[in-house]
């Protein structure tokens, strides 16, 4: 349904436009995702494809928890993590289909607390 050339619902995060210094590699692959993203979504009108970027906040999994991290930085990242609000996995799941149903091209999608917002993101 969402057109000729199809949707890419490209998952990211939200450290991709706020970095966690604590997990780099982490922080930069999610910040090329969204750029990679944000790239393709200016071609749509050559392609056809819909693309946006779903960005969930710290969400309660087993992911803040455990880190395949450097430096042994791990307790001291999951306890900063943890210090922040969190949401549940439902309510980002929740957010996530509503992203998906907008189906705007180039939109980005910041999923947290229990709330989906646009966003503007000019990096």
């Amino acid at each position: 349904k969402g057109g000729p050339g199809g949707v890419i619902a490209d998952i990211c995060s939200v450290t991709g436009f706020n970095s966690i210094y604590q997990v780099p590699v982490y922080s930069a692959s999610k910040a090329a995702a969204l750029s990679f993203t944000s790239s393709l979504a200016k071609l749509a009108h050559i392609t056809g494809v819909t693309v946006y970027s779903i960005n969930p906040g710290i969400t309660d999994t087993t992911l803040v928890h455990k880190f395949n991290s450097w430096l042994d930085v791990e307790p001291q990242v999951a306890e900063k993590l943890l210090g922040h609000p969190t949401q549940t996995s439902l309510a980002c799941a929740q957010n996530f289909v509503k992203a998906i149903e907008a189906n705007k091209n180039g939109a980005i999608w910041k999923l947290d607390l229990g709330r989906l917002d646009e966003i503007e993101w000019t990096k």
